[in-house]
């Protein structure tokens, strides 16, 4: 699975929207709209956080390999 796959499942499952997730990270809803397209990545300090906020393992999160 891509990260953005997994990013978007993950969205999905809680209820969120893109931009909810933009303002818990402080970053734009078309940011993370590009992280879940694959168009990039997000940066280190942006999975930490993720994976804090969907409280799943950043070795998960950054392999794109969760089960939503």
């Amino acid at each position: 699975m891509f990260i953005g796959k997994a990013l978007r499942a993950l969205r999905e499952g809680q209820g969120m929207s893109q931009r909810d997730i933009g303002d818990a990270l402080v970053v734009e809803q078309s940011t993370v709209s590009r992280w879940e397209t694959n168009s990039t990545r997000p940066n280190v300090e942006s999975l930490l956080k993720l994976a804090a906020l969907f409280g799943v393992k950043l070795e998960d999160l950054a392999k794109g390999e969760l089960e939503p």
